[in-house]
């Protein structure tokens, strides 16, 4: 039998699941959702990723509720790397080498966790900066000069068909 996949869940995949105004992303993630509780997969959340919903802007103080209680109903490895000096190396690189645009440091971040973590997957639907092929193609390059494995970078709905 084949190990369940590892995903990464990036903050947008959060954010998605209460998105009235993507009617056809919600669904897609609420479907991912759904695979997750079922325990098909193992999810990972990152330090960073809390951070994010925890410092949302007040008028979202709802939603952040409403994504703090669905994170509580999967179960997930939650990883501590926001001051990890080996994951703000690997982002760095990521961005050096045109990955991601210099002000992208938390995108990348969470791509580094992801890699140091041995992640099969990140799911995002940051299309603008962390699902572009670019990244992907520089994810994988930095991450095969430093012995670590690849990782897709996918949309919900593209790991989902």
């Amino acid at each position: 039998m084949l190990k369940k996949l590892r995903l990464y869940l990036e903050t947008s995949i959060f954010n998605c699941l209460f998105d009235d105004h993507k009617p056809a992303e919600k669904a897609d993630t609420w479907r991912l959702w759904d695979e997750i509780k079922t325990g098909k997969y193992e999810a990972v959340v990152s330090d960073i990723a809390i951070a994010e919903i925890e410092n949302c802007p007040p008028e979202f103080f709802v939603k952040k509720d409403l994504m703090y209680g669905e994170l509580g109903n999967i179960a997930y490895t939650r990883i501590d790397v926001e001051n990890d000096d080996q994951t703000k190396a690997l982002a760095k690189r990521y961005i050096e080498n045109g990955g991601l645009p210099p002000r992208c440091k938390i995108d990348a971040l969470h791509l580094a966790a992801a890699s140091l973590f041995g992640c099969d997957v990140v799911l995002s639907w940051n299309c603008k900066h962390i699902v572009k092929f670019r990244a992907m193609r520089v994810v994988d390059g930095v991450n095969a000069m430093e012995n670590l494995s690849p990782v897709k970078l996918l949309r919900p709905d593209t790991f989902l068909n």
